[in-house]
């Protein structure tokens, strides 16, 4: 008998599902899918690569099927992210180029729109699969939704779906899009914390397979080079379980709750993650604090801004709106002597430079992401545009 599955291969919401005949129901908050399946995920490799204000996901899987040929249909589940779903309808607004190959094989996909609810201030599920088919809401019916709500209890979020055919044995899966980086908000004992280049992506639909787990997974995040971001430790417990494919470290900060955030500080390379039996009980959450460089004349203490820079990498340069004679005397004469000199020194510090003045050289092995480099040498034309019109204008 053919069963009709619906898989979550991976996620940007809180909630999914899987069923055999499409039947979803909530209890407690937590779905509970009614059906088994006996397939199992023997491998998975989750890249992340950042390009520029985007992160290019690419996913491969190993499933072993013991049994018979199995059609089954594949759900991907996006969240809205608070976007207005009439801008960019049928496609979710931060997604692009999604493609999907199994066993070396292109697979065609159907966007649905569906309704999720709140309760309680969290997402309920909804039926939305009946006789094996995804029911989605037209425009018309999204657009009469967004109207009636009179508080934000109800949204349209999306379903990538596509039917494939597993075959007994070995079944390779390779799964990619581009995600637009967001930007979220979240308040703390400290006030409101901004997160940029913030990206969300669920794990835990690896414990709804038969093994209950991904035999072995793999993680690799590059976000660039000379970058900083958090990963929440939900499905792991150290930062010492990363390694680094080239030349970083981390560190921890207490910023939220009294709760610890993994830091990782990467000059150049990429951050690697690996498990064998991975049960994850948390979700993947990358961002970083957001930081305005752009500094505030008449408000900002120098001081706090190099203790700033001690914490992580930045992108360095200065507006356009300082360079004009008279603001840059301002900004300028805002520092010490001793301040300028630091600034002036960051790039050849993001790339450890050892200085031979002890001063400059203790403030810099105090930061979060320096990292010495005895064969690295100072080189002004080596140093990017900005970094250059950043040198210039401290000296």
């Amino acid at each position: 008998m053919r069963k009709v599955l619906i898989l979550t291969l991976c996620c940007l919401t809180e909630l999914f599902a899987w069923a055999n005949d499409g039947v979803f129901y909530a209890q407690g908050n937590q779905l509970i899918p009614i059906t088994e399946t006996d397939i199992r995920v023997q491998k998975e490799v989750l890249t992340l690569n950042r390009n520029d204000d985007k992160i290019e996901v690419n996913v491969y899987y190993e499933f072993f099927n013991p049994s018979d040929e199995k059609e089954l249909l594949v759900g991907f589940e996006a969240d809205a992210l608070g976007t207005d779903p009439r801008n960019s309808f049928p496609q979710h607004p931060s997604i692009s180029n999604f493609k999907v190959l199994m066993n070396g094989l292109a697979l065609d996909y159907d966007i649905a729109h569906v309704e999720r609810r709140f309760e309680n201030g969290r997402k309920v599920a909804t039926q939305y699969v009946n006789n094996g088919r995804i029911e989605g809401m037209t425009l018309e019916q999204c657009e009469k939704e967004l109207s009636e709500m009179e508080a934000p209890e109800a949204i349209c979020d999306y379903v990538y779906h596509f039917t494939a055919k597993f075959r007994p044995g070995l079944n390779i899966i390779q799964h990619t899009y581009d995600f637009d980086l967001s930007y979220q908000q979240d308040y703390t004992d400290k006030g409101y914390q901004g997160y940029e280049d913030f990206f969300p992506y669920i794990l835990t639909a690896a414990n709804r397979w038969a093994n209950n787990q991904i035999d072995d997974f793999t993680l690799i995040i590059n976000m660039g080079d000379r970058t900083s971001f958090h990963i929440s430790p939900t499905f792991f417990y150290s930062a010492s379980q990363w390694t680094f494919q080239g030349t970083g470290k981390y560190s921890i900060n207490t910023i939220k709750l009294a709760k610890e955030y993994s830091e990782f500080h990467v000059r150049q390379g990429s951050v690697m993650f690996h498990q064998e039996d991975f049960h994850p009980k948390g979700e993947l959450h990358i961002s970083d604090l957001y930081h305005d460089f752009y500094f505030d004349v008449e408000n900002a203490s120098a001081q706090n801004i190099l203790e700033t820079v001690k914490g992580k990498f930045y992108p360095l340069h200065i507006s356009d709106w300082y360079l004009e004679s008279d603001r840059k005397e301002k900004l300028y004469n805002t520092y010490t002597p001793e301040q300028r000199r630091i600034l002036k020194n960051l790039p050849f510090a993001y790339r450890g430079y050892i200085f031979k003045d002890k001063s400059l050289q203790h403030y810099f092995e105090s930061s979060n992401w320096y990292i010495p480099d005895p064969i690295y040498t100072a080189d002004m034309e080596a140093l990017t545009e900005q970094e250059q019109q950043w040198v210039e204008f401290w000296k």
